[in-house]
């Protein structure tokens, strides 16, 4: 994999979509001690939800990290790979007092949900990559619909596929980093409920994961799409007015209908 400088792929990114929020990278670590080697790094001075971290440091713009103990369920620590689960959860009783109504559906939706495999990690970090932290596993980004259709635009530009996002409703950092991280993937979700009432996702806010071996790529792509016109903010075009001329000067209608 080619090596990438944070610093510069995060201020082109922030350049093509003009992100509102950091970009944020995660890396999880084997031994809880890696923590103390990075003198910014915040411990959460009481537990905490992972997306209140992810806006911590989206927003803050401050590292942070810990482990399972830091959070405040043990539904957060699961999606990192950092818990298991207890039979109140899997058995979809906990789901099931607020989210879906019988407790067969809760328990299905638990075992759907994607998250980090148990037993290699223990610990964790989150930081804005422009600084250069460290080697992240995967990056978040969160944008407004149209800054994540550019950004769709350039995942398939060179390598078109169509591409599938998925919600199990509540727990939506596991539809983005849980299947990021599984199936090395870009994974897009709707941020849910409680990403909203406590990690302050806004009504008009998407977020992503983009595995580190697509970066580079994805930013590329965005640069051709850039040179080509495709840029955001998108130019709006009168509502009232025939398109057909924009549209000619993109796709040659008029020298196709002269060779017929």
């Amino acid at each position: 994999m080619q090596h990438i400088k944070w610093s510069d792929w995060t201020r082109n990114m922030e350049r093509l979509l003009r992100l509102k929020t950091f970009p944020v990278g995660l890396k999880l670590y084997e031994d809880p001690e890696a923590l103390n080697q990075n003198k910014w790094l915040r411990r959460p001075q009481e537990k905490l939800s992972l997306c209140q971290l992810i806006t911590i440091v989206r927003t803050f713009d401050w590292t942070v990290g810990g482990v399972a103990e830091d959070l405040v369920t043990q539904g957060c620590a699961s999606v990192l790979g950092l818990s298991e689960l207890s039979d109140f959860v899997t058995s979809g009783e906990m789901r099931s007092r607020v989210w879906l109504e019988s407790r067969q559906d809760a328990a299905e939706c638990e075992r759907v949900i994607q998250r980090i495999p148990f037993g290699k990690f223990r610990a964790f970090s989150l930081a804005p990559t422009a600084y250069d932290p460290f080697e992240p596993d995967m990056v978040l980004l969160y944008g407004n619909p149209a800054q994540m259709s550019l950004l769709i635009n350039a995942i398939q530009f060179d390598k078109f596929e169509r591409m599938t996002f998925y919600s199990v409703g509540e727990t939506s950092c596991s539809d983005v980093i849980g299947r990021c991280f599984v199936e090395k993937t870009p994974a897009l979700s709707i941020p849910c409920y409680g990403e909203r009432r406590f990690g302050h996702a806004s009504d008009d806010e998407l977020a992503i994961g983009l595995p580190v071996e697509e970066c580079s790529r994805i930013l590329s792509n965005l640069e051709v799409l850039y040179k080509r016109g495709i840029r955001y903010p998108i130019s709006q075009f009168g509502a009232q007015v025939s398109p057909f001329g924009a549209l000619d000067a993109v796709y040659k209608f008029s020298s196709q209908s002269d060779k017929k």
